[in-house]
C-alpha cells in the first residue's frame, strides 16, 4: 500500500476552527521533475489515520505531522475474511481486491493469471494476508513463474510474478529455464 507524510504549516487558525483529528479524506497530485506521471489522490482518496506531531512553530503558527494512507489499507485494516474460496488464485484474489464484501477497490487490477483450481478455507484472515498467504502457492499460467508479488503503485494495485516485471524492462529479460 502506499503511505506517506506531511507536513502542514498552519498561520491562518485553520486547525483552530476545523481540527484535524484523523480519518479525514485528503484529496492531492504530487508530481517530482525525474518521474514521468502523477501521483493523483483526487480519484482515489487518501485518508489521514495519524496527527504524528502537532507544535507551535510562533505564536502565530502552528505546524502539523500528519500521516496518511490509502483507503484500501485503511479497509484492510478494519475487515475479516473467514470463507471458502475454490477457484485460481488470480480468481480469488480479484475477487478479495474487488468484492464490497472485502475491499471494495476502484483502482486498476494487474493480476497475472494463475494456473491449477485451488480450494482454500480462510480463517479469520485480513483481506491483504490472506493476498500474501496465496501469493506464496501461485504460479503462472503462462511462463510457469512461482515468484508472485503483491504491490500498490500510482497505476494501480498489482498482483504479478517478478518475471513479468523484469521483462518490462526490455533487454533486462532473461527466458525461462
Amino acid at each position: 500500500f502506499m503511505s506517506g507524510n506531511i507536513l502542514l504549516t498552519d498561520s491562518s487558525g485553520i486547525t483552530e476552527i476545523l481540527p484535524i483529528l484523523g480519518q479525514e479524506r485528503l484529496l492531492f497530485s504530487l508530481s517530482t521533475p525525474c518521474q514521468k506521471g502523477v501521483v493523483n489522490f483526487n480519484d482515489y482518496h487518501a485518508i489521514i489515520y495519524n496527527v504524528e506531531k502537532r507544535f507551535q512553530q510562533t505564536d502565530r503558527e502552528q505546524v502539523l505531522i500528519l500521516n496518511w494512507t490509502t483507503l484500501e489499507h485503511y479497509k484492510n485494516l478494519r475487515t475479516k475474511i473467514s470463507k471458502s474460496f475454490k477457484g485460481n488464485i488470480s480468481e480469488i484474489v480479484s475477487n478479495i481486491l474487488s468484492s464490497d464484501n472485502f475491499l471494495g477497490t476502484k483502482k486498476s487490477l494487474h493480476i497475472e493469471k494463475t494456473k491449477n483450481i485451488r480450494k482454500y478455507v480462510i480463517p479469520n484472515l485480513n483481506p491483504f494476508q490472506t493476498i500474501n498467504f496465496l501469493k506464496e502457492e501461485a504460479i503462472s499460467s503462462s511462463e510457469n513463474a512461482p515468484h508472485y508479488l503483491f504491490f500498490e503503485n500510482p497505476e494501480g494495485i498489482h498482483f504479478r510474478t517478478l518475471d513479468s516485471l523484469i521483462g518490462q524492462q526490455g533487454q533486462l529479460n532473461v527466458p525461462h529455464k
